[in-house]
């Protein structure tokens, strides 16, 4: 009896790929004219839930413009292997030369820094002009909400994380602090890093006017950043080590890594849970220069694990 050949798993859309999804399916969405609330949520009841996006837009009658032939091929690209992908970027890039997500599929596969931190500039000036200057003016604050913002939000985030690596330190704060005001829901995640980098700068006043703005986040990132400031301006008093207790409570392994009561991976997982070891790898990927660089830190964390096996 021959064996039945086993099904390969489902590959995971790549983020990008899910972007276009969303943006093709917001476009149908809006040409349907529901007439109200109610009967658009009949309509993603019956006809979207548990579906894959070409399942529900019908194709587009008609020919196929330059644009939408270079789309097709750079979701192609996030979809294939990297030599395929650039194959397929570099064709898309033929039709339309100023498809910024295919020039930041580009640098974000780039050899080197400096030759990103150029293409995701290049991306990020083609989508600033595609979008308008009046578009900024009127839609400051909800950006990312608006599905025709996230490719030049995407490339400018690279953008800025490039400056960053390329230690352009006051460069890289400018965009993301800009980032910020063009969308203050920060579905990027920019606070994060942001904050990483005020810290490891030591601009404290800077660093605290972020944290207020999201004063009820409550993650790994922001608990142990904010005990990290309180020592950093104000030592090792009793506010201090409750912040610093609120973190560890969210996550155990980041002190236990820092400590040396446990070994730092070297590569963390592109995912992880809140309060596992694949989160502490991820914050201290970003963050432990900037507990090392504070005066005094070390120790403290030092003394506060030793007083709490003293507790217990």
């Amino acid at each position: 009896m021959a064996k039945k050949k086993q099904e390969e798993p489902e590959k995971l859309m790549n983020r990008e790929m899910i972007q276009m999804d969303n943006a093709k399916l917001f476009e149908y969405l809006q040409s349907k004219n529901f007439g109200s609330v109610e009967e658009m949520n009949e309509f993603l009841q019956q006809n979207v839930n548990g579906k894959r996006v070409d399942e529900i837009v019908p194709p587009k009658k008609g020919r196929k413009s330059n644009h939408e032939k270079a789309d097709e091929l750079v979701y192609e690209a996030y979809d294939s292997t990297l030599l395929k992908g650039l194959k397929l970027v570099k064709e898309a890039l033929k039709l339309n030369p100023e498809n910024v997500r295919a020039i930041t599929y580009l640098a974000d596969n780039s050899a080197d820094a400096a030759s990103a931190c150029k293409l995701y500039k290049q991306a990020v000036e083609i989508g600033a002009k595609q979008l308008g200057a009046q578009f900024f003016k009127e839609n400051k604050g909800d950006f990312w909400v608006m599905h025709e913002t996230r490719p030049y939000m995407t490339a400018r985030l690279g953008y800025a994380d490039c400056l960053n690596v390329l230690k352009r330190t006051d460069e890289a704060i400018t965009e993301f602090e800009e980032m910020l005001e063009l969308n203050p829901n920060d579905n990027q995640g920019v606070r994060y890093i942001l904050a990483s980098v005020l810290l490891k700068r030591k601009k404290y006043n800077e660093y605290l006017k972020l944290h207020k703005k999201f004063d009820d986040e409550g993650s790994t990132f922001w608990y142990f950043n904010y005990a990290l400031y309180l020592f950093a301006t104000e030592g090792a008093t009793a506010k201090t080590n409750k912040a610093l207790a609120k973190a560890n409570k969210a996550n155990k392994h980041v002190l236990q890594f820092m400590t040396g009561q446990k070994k730092l991976k070297n590569e963390p997982k592109d995912y992880y849970s809140p309060g596992d070891e694949s989160e502490a790898t991820i914050y201290l990927m970003e963050n432990f220069r900037a507990f090392l660089d504070c005066s005094g830190a070390h120790n403290w964390l030092m003394q506060y694990v030793e007083n709490s096996k003293r507790m217990n």
